[in-house]
């Protein structure tokens, strides 16, 4: 298999969760900049209608009032109202309205509106002498006067009840995008674990084909007959391959006994038994692919099983081998401890066989590490290595490299053997180019502990 894409991308959940969270931001904003502008105009034309009241009323008040009531007049509209009356200078700095209130749309629209109704030399400021203020000049009996009251008016303060409407609606949205993102998400996340556990090689439970959208039942509908289709390959597989080796296990024995009993020169009876015992291992490999495993699932310790290896296959005292160690203790794994010993020794097999140097020496390293969430076994030859292009086929049952098939025997099931049960353990096997030369086999998997935690939340 070739070095995976190790970048990471957010899963299907977190990209439609965000998703449906900027569409509501943008839906909200736009019905927000829609509210504005529509009510804009009403609200600017309500305000300057104010204006001109308050100005028309105050106006008319003073010029009715008596002169002796006019302070007393002055007093309770101040107090009041909010309202003051100042005269008005030449000397006065009056800043436009427009510099701190509202919109040049909504400014114009009330400066139309107070010119048209009261004069077209009335100023409307939003301070003067640096007092702010919604300033107005008004003529009374041909005297110009400023008539001061609160910015508000036309700018009023929305408080902080808003915030927590706000909040509200944000929590709100947060809480129906995650409810519709899992209803979306959740049948292809059983989709997808239905798939690794098929992967893995064990039979996932029926997807519903009753319930659902239209769509995801059909989905569910072809997964399952895809499921049930590739079982029963694998079931007539299985028997074929089991048939014929159980067929060809009994002439080959009988061979093997009417060898050793036959009057053959030595070196020809023992060349006789050595081309049957390699027909044997290779129908035994053939039992090994065909026979999906049922066993049951355990920690197994890494460095011990490694370390146990290298004991069954005498490589520490094998003249023909140079053997390189570097094992972490107390790596745990979950698997099949009978299964996993069949990997370690296949990868051990495959170095003795395609990876001796030109020395016709085995310089072979092996490696048991682990990173935080995952246990790696590498074993590493320094061999005429491999072309890149062909570690996704050698994966594949009865195939070997092109390096492999000069005059070198095998049934090219060993990696196949390997792939099937480290995927059983949800692990994943990688072939990569030794350097300076020679092939390396990196296996990871996850840590025990690790595993269960994931199994917990699938």
């Amino acid at each position: 298999m070739a070095t995976p894409n190790n970048t990471r991308a957010p899963n299907l959940f977190w990209r439609t969760f965000i998703l449906m969270m900027l569409l509501i931001v943008f839906c909200v904003m736009g019905w927000l900049q829609s509210f504005r502008v529509l009510n804009e105009t009403p609200y600017a034309i309500g305000a300057a209608r104010q204006i001109v009241t308050m100005a028309n009323l105050t106006r008319y008040a003073l010029i009715s009032a008596d002169p002796f009531y006019r302070p007393d007049l002055l007093m309770v509209l101040a107090s009041r109202e909010g309202l003051r009356i100042l005269p008005k200078e030449s000397t006065d700095v009056a800043m436009p309205l427009s510099s701190d209130v509202g919109s040049p749309w909504s400014v114009a629209d009330i400066e139309n509106y107070v010119h048209t109704h009261l004069s077209p030399e009335t100023v409307i400021a939003s301070s003067v002498n640096g007092e702010h203020g919604l300033w107005v000049s008004i003529s009374i009996d041909g005297d110009e006067y400023w008539l001061m009251s609160n910015l508000t008016l036309i700018n009023p303060s929305y408080g902080t009840t808003w915030i927590w409407w706000a909040l509200a609606s944000l929590v709100a949205s947060i809480l129906g995008a995650t409810a519709l993102t899992r209803r979306v998400i959740d049948p292809l996340n059983k989709l997808s674990a239905a798939a690794r556990a098929f992967g893995r090689g064990t039979m996932p439970a029926n997807l519903p084909e009753e319930s659902g959208p239209i769509e995801l039942r059909e989905v569910n509908s072809s997964f399952n007959r895809m499921v049930q289709d590739i079982t029963r390959v694998e079931n007539d597989r299985e028997m074929l391959l089991a048939g014929v080796s159980h067929d060809l296990r009994t002439p080959i024995t009988r061979l093997r006994l009417e060898t050793e009993m036959a009057n053959l020169p030595d070196d020809t009876r023992n060349n006789m038994i050595s081309d049957l015992e390699q027909m044997e291992t290779i129908v035994n490999q053939f039992m090994a692919y065909a026979r999906r495993s049922t066993q049951p699932m355990e920690k197994v310790d890494l460095a011990a099983t490694v370390k146990r290896a290298i004991s069954s296959a005498r490589l520490e005292i094998d003249p023909a081998v140079k053997l390189k160690v570097d094992i972490e203790d107390d790596i745990l794994i979950q698997a099949n401890p009978i299964e996993f010993s069949r990997v370690v020794q296949n990868l051990f097999t495959n170095a003795l066989r395609y990876g001796k140097s030109d020395d016709d020496l085995l310089h072979l390293s092996v490696e048991v590490y682990r990173d935080k969430t995952s246990a790696i076994l590498t074993v590493s030859d320094e061999g005429p290595g491999l072309d890149m292009s062909q570690a996704d086929r050698l994966m594949r049952p009865f195939e070997r490299g092109d390096s492999a098939r000069g005059g070198v025997t095998g049934t090219g099931l060993g990696l196949a053997i390997v792939d099937r049960i480290v995927r059983r353990s949800d692990g994943m096997v990688t072939l990569e180019n030794n350097k300076p030369h020679g092939l390396r086999v990196k296996i990871r998997l996850p840590l025990a502990d690790q595993k269960a935690k994931v199994s917990k939340t699938v």
